[in-house]
């Protein structure tokens, strides 16, 4: 490489001459230079050999740089399916009640109201039975529509496991929860499942429990399944419902 003293004239990268001559790239002298800046290498100094040596480290840097980006997209999409039911696209019970215990941390600070509605499908296993495993997955995945299309983005919805679904709702009044849950209810009904030439009927029975201060997520959601299992055992009208406090019980509906 020739060497001479600088002139102001000069550009505060002087090219080297095997630059001129093609020996490498203007997209690799590019990086040459940034690398010698970083390593403190006087751009002088960038011989052949350098340069080569240089080049070399540097594609190893962006390989390793790629390799640990793919790495972080993989481990972001693995933790994103974890949240999610591998049959419903909505939260398994795990991420469900991760975000309910958020919902009440907001309870107990802003003081919001927040309800939950649980929901359980009902002759699931006739379904099974009569029609098959993948119908009845038909209608799990059918249920889990309806709720995604008749909810607020904010709201939680998740399978809890096997016919149970449950869904969180935040910002609203006791009375507007109780008449939600029956309007989900009557979407499902109005949403049959067309599976092989035949026509399934879905109906839901369906539970709602009121966030308190003083109650845990668990005790909520257990509210919620005794007022659906009341409603179930009366026949009656209109969703159950208790006041999920501790030790406080509220109206089960006629």
């Amino acid at each position: 490489m020739t060497r001479r003293p600088a002139s102001p004239s000069d550009p505060v990268n002087p090219v080297p001459d095997e630059l001129v001559c093609g020996a490498v790239s203007v997209s690799d002298h590019d990086r040459l230079i940034r690398a010698a800046r970083l390593l403190g290498v006087p751009t002088a100094d960038l011989t052949r050999p350098v340069q080569g040596a240089l080049l070399s480290m540097l594609g190893e840097v962006e390989a390793l740089r790629r390799e640990l980006a793919e790495v972080k997209e993989a481990l972001a999409e693995a933790e994103a399916s974890a949240d999610f039911d591998p049959l419903v696209s909505v939260y398994n019970r795990r991420a469900f009640l991760r975000e309910a215990s958020r919902v009440m941390a907001m309870v107990r600070r802003h003081e919001i109201e927040a309800s939950l509605i649980f929901f359980d499908l009902d002759r699931f296993k006739e379904v099974n039975d009569r029609s098959g495993h993948a119908a009845g997955d038909a209608a799990l995945r059918q249920v889990g529509e309806v709720l995604i299309a008749h909810t607020r983005e904010t709201d939680i919805i998740g399978r809890l496991g096997g016919d149970e679904f449950a869904v969180v709702l935040t910002h609203i009044r006791d009375d507007a929860a109780q008449a939600k849950a029956e309007a989900l209810a009557q979407a499902i009904a109005a949403s049959p499942v067309r599976y092989e030439g035949r026509t399934l009927n879905l109906s839901v029975s369906i539970g709602v429990s009121h966030f308190g201060a003083d109650a845990s997520i668990e005790q909520i959601l257990e509210a919620a399944d005794e007022a659906m299992f009341i409603r179930k055992a009366r026949r009656s009208e209109g969703p159950q419902f208790r006041l999920a406090a501790l030790g406080l019980t509220g109206e089960t509906g006629s």
